[in-house]
């Protein structure tokens, strides 16, 4: 089967020679030859015919590209001689003429064969296009896949771009509440400054508004201060010292002749004073004001409270240190602004009771 595939191939190109008037004269003895040998097995060498223009038809790639032209060509040359002939027809997959006049034995096979070399390329020029087809349509497939992909990517880079906005917005809003928070903070830390300068302002002013709200307060009753006096003198540690003017070398007390003493326990932190000749004052001008000094010298004096000698005779007050004090070394009698003061300048100095040993 193979040498008589290889013998139609060469029958095919003797055949578009012979048409295209290029055979030599031992070509045309080959054909002769070759249509002699086929003129047995026409059935047989068509069918090969019929199966290699198949074959080629539908592979364009395996066809020779010098075959496929002188295929072509001897197609053309074929369907020309029979322009003026009559048209062949199709018995059992053999062709023949319609002419009962039509030439017989081998030259008969030749143009039945002629006949399929034009059947063939018609073929080819079918198949050529019906490839060209599925490749057009293969490529517009890829193409509307590449499209569709880019289209996605679009969309995807989009809603990328959209995602990324909205994380700035939130990055932007994120700092800008932080900001605020940090105001805020900042605006509480001024807040609890203020309140803290304002409780350091209150406390160290406690001691002052507690003898501003003394001169209103309902003297205590003298008979009961006097009892509480005579009850302190019991005290194993108390002393009573009396009073002296409070005399400077360059400048005498501003009264003198006041008498009285001081009655004080360390142990209880409680102590009264007493006065006879203390002359009496306007609370709205003046006020005297106690100063307790312990063994820490003058300059750590402290406030012993500040009253008001309402009327002449004997005058109790009691003493009210503004913090606990060690031994008593000293107490001093002045007159001070209404509320006392902080710091004395002792320039209004009345009477003083230095504690002996």
């Amino acid at each position: 089967m193979s040498d008589s595939h290889d013998n139609a191939e060469r029958l095919i190109e003797l055949l578009a020679a012979q048409q295209l008037g290029d055979l030599s004269h031992a070509e045309q003895e080959e054909l002769t030859a070759l249509a002699d040998d086929l003129d047995s097995l026409p059935d047989e060498i068509l069918g090969e015919l019929l199966v290699m223009f198949d074959q080629y038809g539908n592979d364009q790639e395996q066809l020779p590209s010098a075959f496929a032209e002188t295929l072509t060509k001897g197609g053309q040359a074929a369907i020309s001689v029979r322009a003026g002939n009559d048209p062949i027809s199709f018995h059992d997959g053999v062709a023949a003429s319609t002419s009962r006049s039509s030439a017989s034995g081998p030259w008969r096979w030749i143009s039945a064969t002629a006949a399929m070399i034009a059947i063939g390329a018609t073929i080819f020029g079918v198949s050529n296009y019906t490839a060209r087809n599925q490749a057009r349509q293969q490529f517009e497939s890829k193409l509307a896949s590449l499209q569709s992909k880019i289209n996605d990517n679009d969309t995807l880079l989009a809603n990328s771009r959209i995602a990324a906005a909205q994380a700035q917005e939130s990055i932007q809003s994120l700092e800008a509440e932080n900001q605020l928070q940090a105001t805020q903070l900042a605006q509480l830390e001024n807040t609890k400054l203020e309140l803290a300068s304002q409780l350091a302002e209150a406390t160290s002013s406690l001691d002052s508004a507690m003898d501003r709200i003394a001169l209103y307060e309902t003297p205590l009753d003298p008979a009961q201060l006097a009892e509480n006096r005579r009850q302190l003198l019991t005290v194993p540690d108390s002393v009573q010292i009396a009073w002296q003017p409070f005399d400077l070398p360059d400048a005498p007390a501003e009264q003198q002749g006041v008498q009285g003493d001081v009655i004080w326990s360390d142990s209880l932190q409680e102590g009264y004073i007493r006065f006879v000749g203390l002359e009496p004052n306007d609370p709205n001008i003046e006020q005297y004001q106690i100063w307790v000094i312990d063994e820490r010298g003058l300059e750590q004096k402290v406030s012993g409270g500040v009253f008001n000698a309402s009327a002449e005779g004997e005058i109790i007050v009691p003493i009210h240190p503004g913090i606990d004090v060690g031994r008593v070394a000293l107490f001093a009698i002045t007159i001070e602004n209404p509320g006392g003061t902080w710091v004395p300048d002792l320039s209004r100095r009345v009477v003083v009771a230095p504690r002996d040993g």
